[in-house]
């Protein structure tokens, strides 16, 4: 009786350890899938709030002669903007203030150019010296993350964060994520949502 026991209590044993260990490869296996989609999720925040905060600047614009904010505080205290949302894709938060005369294209080295030719192309910003970090003088048309990791989704043709720019009146085209949605490449994608191929969200 007591070797049966015993051998009841080994059976149990690696039973548990049998479920334990098939418990941890479902959990390795989920992690890259969450990962994506927190990623995911913070994408459509980087697309809201930029978006938000280009149709704010074409509030302010028709408001006060077409001239450009100087910040997002300008806005908000407007009431052209619900708050001065920051960059989710940071954690700092900060965005990279898009003034007149800037090249629209992507920022860094290593851009490939026309033909193939690999250019370098820098965007700059001149905080004011005597008032908030976020204030620009001479004010900013729009605004793009500061973040340089690549995306899940084609945002206008541009696949890093720093090149997805927000400015008043541009159409924001958005195409299929890449990559694997919850553990499928490719990945359900409903009729009309933001990772529908050739998907266009108008301000």
């Amino acid at each position: 009786m007591i070797a049966r026991r015993r051998s009841e209590a080994g059976y149990s044993l690696v039973a548990l350890m049998a479920a334990i260990a098939i418990m941890m490869i479902l959990m390795a296996a989920a992690v890259p899938s969450w990962r994506y989609v927190m990623k995911s999720d913070a994408e459509e925040e980087l697309i809201f709030r930029g978006g938000e905060i280009a149709d704010a600047i074409a509030r302010y614009q028709r408001r006060n002669g077409n001239a450009l904010p100087a910040s997002l505080e300008v806005l908000v205290k407007g009431k052209f903007l619900r708050r001065a949302y920051k960059d989710p894709m940071t954690k700092q938060g900060r965005w990279r203030f898009i003034r007149p005369g800037e090249a629209m294209g992507p920022t860094g080295p290593g851009v490939r150019g026309p033909g193939g030719v690999t250019t370098t192309t820098t965007t700059t910003t001149r905080p004011s010296a005597f008032g908030s970090p976020d204030l620009v003088l001479g004010g900013f048309q729009g605004v793009a993350s500061t973040s340089t990791e690549k995306s899940l989704r084609v945002f206008n043709g541009r696949t890093r964060y720093n090149e997805w720019l927000f400015l008043p009146g541009q159409p924001r085209v958005i195409g299929r994520p890449v990559g694997p949605a919850m553990g499928r490449p490719g990945g359900p994608v409903q009729p009309g949502s933001p990772g529908m191929p050739g998907a266009t969200i108008r301000p």
